[in-house]
């Protein structure tokens, strides 16, 4: 069976290398040869608005899959009409929309933050004077990495923030307290079969994930963030690995956001579970049974953002994996990541500072 996967960053590069593994074979839809999927999969050069490509890649894939959410749902729905792709591209409309999304987890009766669907720099004005400052203005669409988001501090900054989305329809949300930020990842079978991985806890820098850690025990929160993931998953009869991010509050959780796709938090499910968020990814779109994910060892992951920090062969020791995703280096750029199992294992001291300094929020 091939997989066909559209985008070639570290997501496709992760994914291939998982499929290979299952037995299956992937081909990777990129803009560019010299991509992180590229040394994992065979690729092909194009995009969807390129017919001959259209064509060519519905023919090679017996199942089409995606890396990342901000693609044409038009196209999405061509592909569709020639063979299966998941997720389905009704679940990427509404996550590729803040605002379609607050409203969908709205009618699931799934709690958000206080918010206000902005047109306009007055709306803003109005908006503002009803929720308060702070509050955040997004872009409602291709926001990622702390992109497309200004924190609104006083009035005064409204002409500020909104040149700063464009002028671009945006939501407005208030600024909400919370005690930190997790995400549940699940994985939903053609046959409706859900799985769950226990929660991960993170940490942001600028909106750039920084340090991710497993499993964040809380009986209580996740049962919570399960009940919700459950909803949205079978409100969209959904096929395939899907990440909801949360606020922590003093009363439970509030939605932040959905990927509807495997995410950077899960990495760490590669070495810290039984069954990884990739290979559970592919059993689902594939129609292979999933499996439901036991816990070898309590896990951090650190991202590597912009430059490499300079390492020693002992700094990669026991329990400690290193991924190069292949890319030059650029301010916030994501450039490979970190596990490591079992946190008290011995870590060398550079390992051990990049921890420490992810977990300060100042990597």
């Amino acid at each position: 069976m091939k997989i066909g996967i559209l985008g070639g960053g570290q997501l496709a590069q992760l994914l291939s290398a998982s499929a290979y593994q299952l037995g299956l074979e992937t081909l990777c839809l990129v803009e560019d040869s010299y991509c992180p999927a590229a040394r994992t999969s065979p690729v092909m050069m194009g995009t969807l608005e390129e017919n001959e490509v259209l064509k060519e890649f519905i023919e090679a894939a017996d199942v089409c899959t995606l890396e990342n959410e901000n693609i044409d749902v038009s196209l999405l729905s061509l592909l569709e009409q020639e063979g299966p792709v998941y997720p389905k591209p009704d679940s990427i409309a509404v996550a590729q929309d803040r605002l379609l999304e607050k409203q969908c987890f709205q009618a699931l009766n799934i709690p958000v933050p206080n918010y206000v669907g902005i047109e306009s720099e007055q709306d803003l004005h109005q908006a503002l004077t009803a929720i308060g400052t702070p509050a955040v203005l997004k872009t409602r669409r291709f926001g990622y990495d702390g992109k497309g988001q200004f924190v609104i501090r006083s009035p005064e900054q409204i002409s500020e923030a909104w040149l700063a989305m464009g002028a671009q329809p945006a939501i407005l949300e208030c600024f909400v307290p919370f005690e930190c930020e997790v995400s549940l990842i699940a994985a939903r079978s053609i046959t409706g079969d859900i799985v769950f991985y226990p929660l991960i806890k993170n940490t942001h820098r600028n909106g750039i994930l920084q340090l991710s850690e497993f499993p964040y025990k809380d009986a209580g929160l996740q049962k919570q963030a399960e009940d919700y993931v459950r909803k949205l998953l079978e409100h969209f009869q959904y096929v395939g690995v899907l990440a909801f991010e949360f606020f922590v509050m003093n009363y439970g959780l509030l939605a932040n956001e959905i990927a509807p796709r495997v995410h950077n938090s899960g990495h760490l499910t590669i070495e810290a579970t039984t069954c990884s968020q990739f290979e559970n990814h592919l059993r689902a779109i594939s129609n292979m049974p999933l499996v439901s994910p036991d816990v070898i060892a309590p896990a951090v992951m650190i991202n590597i953002i912009g430059s490499w920090p300079k390492f020693k062969n002992e700094d990669i020791g026991t329990g400690v994996h290193l991924y190069d995703y292949g890319k030059k280096e650029r301010p916030g750029r994501k450039l490979g990541h970190i596990t490591v199992l079992g946190l008290n294992k011995n870590l060398s001291s550079r390992v051990a500072q990049l921890i420490a300094a992810a977990k300060d929020n100042r990597f």
